[in-house]
């Protein structure tokens, strides 16, 4: 997989693709590195597998579109929701393989963090899912850069198949008002700094992680020397 400066590179949690942006300005979503972990990883358990909870959902909409690397249709991006979900740590444990793949609705979603020691997992469901309607779940183990839109067609027969239902709407709108209203920004920078204070609060072992969603501050440029006709 190939990571190009200027861009969002690679989250997931052993070579799976994370959001991509053209802006030099944005942050860099953490990488696989960046979680060591030490443990036996656990069997992945069966899919598709519902999320345990929904916690938190807040719609974003961006003045700057950025191209969404978590599918193999990469589009443009400008809208979308940022959740907090509650999920069974053995399906996000790091692993140096593909893992089942986050879906919300008719789209593949981008984890922001890796979520297995706090079971919360922060991520950004791209476009305008009706979240009253779609399904939130993980699908077959795969890297999310190789699904495309047949693939999310056959994984969404398979959770409806399983059982797998929408959220209440009395979830939703415990989620929604812990949300606090539309997040209006400019580029996904904006996005990924509200994720940043997200992780801190429901997955505070990935402090580290937190720290990588958010850019360092520009630095001066420093003064050009004097010459010596200058001083006369």
């Amino acid at each position: 997989m190939k990571t190009i400066t200027l861009v969002v590179s690679t989250l997931v949690l052993a070579s799976l693709a994370t959001v991509s942006t053209v802006n030099a300005d944005e942050p860099a979503a953490p990488s696989a590195a960046s979680a060591s972990v030490t443990e036996s990883p656990p069997a992945i358990p069966a899919t598709p597998a519902a999320v345990d909870g929904i916690v938190y959902a807040r719609k974003f909409t961006l003045e700057k579109g950025y191209e969404f690397r978590w599918c193999e249709e990469k589009p443009v991006v400008t809208s979308g929701y940022l959740l907090v979900l509650k999920v069974n740590p053995d399906l996000v444990f790091a692993r140096q393989r593909a893992e089942p793949v986050l879906y919300v609705g008719q789209q593949t979603a981008e984890r922001v963090n890796h979520g297995y020691q706090s079971g919360h997992v922060i991520a950004i469901a791209p476009g305008d899912p009706d979240l009253s309607q779609a399904l939130i779940w993980f699908g077959t183990p795969e890297l999310p850069e190789l699904v495309n839109a047949k693939t999310v067609k056959a994984e969404l027969k398979l959770a409806k198949a399983a059982g797998i239902k929408p959220f209440s709407a009395k979830e939703l709108q415990a989620a929604q008002a812990q949300a606090r209203g539309e997040l209006k920004g400019a580029t996904i920078a904006d996005v990924l700094e509200v994720a940043s204070d997200l992780i801190r609060q429901y997955s505070p072992q990935e402090k580290h992680v937190a720290e990588t969603c958010v850019p360092a501050p520009k630095l001066a440029p420093k003064p050009a020397p004097q010459s010596e006709s200058d001083e006369d």
